[in-house]
């Protein structure tokens, strides 16, 4: 039996202090919620996406900057300008210096520019909100794998406390044939090879529930571990020793986590591929610009400053005419991922419907196996039971006592695989139907 709680997870090991009580598994599974590192982590990039999905959209409102600067024109550099210029009579080809401008310059501007027609920002928009949405069926299927991995480990551990229990109720029984066998044997009416059977069993009874014991420690340490809690866990719950009825819960209506983050990267692919596309469209974009200039020979004196005021605004065409086929490269590119994924979520739709209908039909074979599993239990232990009268009776010796006792472990174990079995299947079927 431990080989089968064993076989439900790994372990790992984590530091306890405190107290910390769960009456069922919907009440971890919400603390999950709220403490879970896998699931917060998703919610996180969720609220990242959908931070980036307000901001590609401001990227359609207008830019507008203000600047201001000064200038200490240290050294005006002279011009040399022709000397008829002013002077008629100069000979040809001669000329003068002058120095134009004045030392300081101070200025500040406005610039305002508004892409009126830009295709590339309004599909970054919708990237993002494919985005967006990918990272919401993330979050959807983070929360579907941590319930799955929190139900198997919540289920081992009622599994191996029930086992704990009957195994240490064997012990009592194994030692008490012991006893008997012991005392028989040391007056010479036993042999000793019955004798060793009968310490056998006791040896393997003990070794089972220090065994088991050892194996609900490291549960309780990986439940810790994936609800992020350092203090002891106590859980209130216990198994039901009946078939679970689940009535409609058969009945799975609703897409698997899997696939519907598939079709979250399809619709983020077929945004990808129209960006991608758009990078054929022109851009059209409206400035306007205001520079103020004021130009003095004193540092702080404006009384004397010239003001050079200038305002202008335009409208600019981009089309792309010719670019190396760079764009009909990246076009098909995009198509072909976007094929690809689109493979991808037809084969995980039809792997998914699949493992829905494994689900159900392991939930039904697993109910119809407790069902006789628990019947042959109930006549073993009678047997169990009229075999012991038996023996106190007389009627029949220590050997037979041994080897009806050996079939009722054998059975035990049978039936706390079919329990085990059955709650597996149970888990798996309701958690996927709340997804």
């Amino acid at each position: 039996m431990k080989t089968i709680i064993l076989a439900l997870l790994g372990f790992t090991s984590f530091n306890a202090m405190g107290q910390v009580l769960f009456g069922s598994l919907q009440e971890v599974l919400a603390y999950a919620d709220k403490n879970a590192i896998s699931i917060q982590s998703a919610l996180h990039q969720e609220q990242i996406a959908t931070a980036k999905n307000k901001a590609s959209k401001t990227a359609l409102l207008p830019a507008i900057n203000a600047s201001a600067g000064f200038n200490d024109n240290i050294t005006l550099q002279p011009t040399l300008v022709p000397s008829n210029l002013f002077n008629p009579a100069a000979p040809e080809g001669t000329f003068n210096e002058y120095t134009f401008g004045k030392r300081y310059v101070y200025n500040s501007g406005l610039q305002a520019n508004w892409d009126v027609i830009n295709f590339q920002k309004w599909f970054d928009i919708k990237i993002s909100q494919a985005a967006s949405q990918l990272n919401q069926a993330n979050t959807i299927n983070t929360k579907y794998q941590v319930y799955n991995q929190l139900a198997q480990t919540y289920f081992s551990i009622l599994l191996t406390e029930k086992y704990l229990k009957i195994s240490k109720e064997n012990i009592a029984t194994a030692d008490n044939i012991y006893q008997i066998a012991k005392d028989k044997y040391d007056i010479g009416i036993f042999t000793e090879e019955n004798l060793n059977r009968s310490k056998i069993q006791l040896v393997q009874a003990n070794q089972q529930v220090s065994s088991l014991e050892s194996s609900l420690e490291q549960l309780y340490n990986q439940l810790q571990s994936q609800l992020n809690i350092d203090e002891p866990l106590i859980l209130k719950d216990e198994l039901l020793d009946k078939e679970m009825d689940t009535g409609n819960e058969l009945v799975i209506t609703t897409s698997h986590p899997e696939v519907l983050v598939q079709e979250a990267q399809v619709q983020l692919s077929e945004k990808l591929l129209a960006q991608t596309k758009s990078l054929h469209y022109p851009t059209l974009t409206l400035g306007y610009q205001y520079n103020y200039n004021w130009a003095t020979d004193k540092m702080t004196d404006f009384s004397q400053a010239n003001n050079l005021p200038q305002q202008f605004w335009g409208l600019k065409l981009s089309a792309p005419i010719f670019n190396g086929f760079s764009t009909k490269s990246k076009i098909k590119q995009s198509k072909i991922q976007l094929e690809q994924e689109q493979m991808v979520l037809d084969s995980k739709k039809l792997a998914a419907k699949k493992d829905d209908d494994n689900l159900q039909i392991q939930y039904r074979q697993g109910a119809d196996d407790f069902r006789k599993q628990e019947e042959v239990l109930q006549l073993q232990n009678k047997n169990d039971t009229h075999s012991k009268n038996r023996y106190d009776s007389g009627i029949i010796g220590l050997d037979e006592r041994l080897d009806k006792f050996k079939d009722l472990l054998e059975v035990q174990n049978q039936y706390m695989q079919s329990l085990s079995n059955q709650y597996i299947s149970y888990y798996k079927l309701y958690i996927r139907r709340q997804f």
